[in-house]
């Protein structure tokens, strides 16, 4: 009777191999998981829903960008940049609306001014924070209902990421969201 815990008693070829040559190592993987069956793919979302998410994502970013605004001042009045909106792949069919803006600062106080602002801002509205490192950069990490927020501290500005939900779209309609020709969905 064979081990059922021996990898090599279901592969008698390769039990063949190591036996033959003992200073090689064999590795066994294990079997793929079954393809999901497609009548539990999720429902692709509609146009609308697609616009309600970006919409959603860029009204959070605009927020955090005017809550921003009094603690990192710009040389002209209304110089601040606007959020760049872009959709991006994520895994399974899906897609997710990211917003991103990059706020000039002028030192490390300016910083902190800033990131009290935000974070002021993300409390208010109900934001989940916590303060998190990537290496030496500094970062504030907020979540609400599957969306997230990403702030970063670096040098000379604060990179604030609003990122969406991840929605379920048709392979056509990804393509065409990520490789920017959103008119074509």
């Amino acid at each position: 009777m064979t081990d059922p815990q021996d990898p090599l008693a279901q592969a008698p070829l390769l039990r063949v191999v190591h036996e033959r040559h003992p200073d090689v190592d064999v590795v066994v993987l294990p079997p793929e998981a079954p393809a999901p069956d497609p009548a539990d793919a999720p429902v692709p979302v509609t146009d609308a829903a697609l616009d309600a998410e970006r919409s959603r994502v860029e009204a959070v970013a605009a927020g955090l960008l005017a809550a921003a605004a009094p603690a990192a001042p710009v040389p002209a009045p209304d110089a601040h940049p606007a959020p760049r909106t872009t959709w991006r792949s994520a895994p399974a069919s899906h897609v997710v609306p990211v917003a991103e803006v990059r706020l000039p600062i002028d030192g490390p106080e300016a910083g902190i001014a800033v990131g009290r602002a935000l974070s002021a801002s993300l409390r208010a509205d109900g934001w989940d924070g916590r303060l998190d490192r990537a290496g030496v950069t500094p970062l504030l990490l907020a979540t609400l209902d599957d969306r997230s927020v990403r702030v970063a501290w670096l040098d000379d500005a604060v990179l604030v990421t609003v990122r969406g939900r991840d929605l379920p779209v048709a392979t056509a309609t990804a393509r065409a969201l990520v490789s920017g020709a959103e008119d074509a969905r």
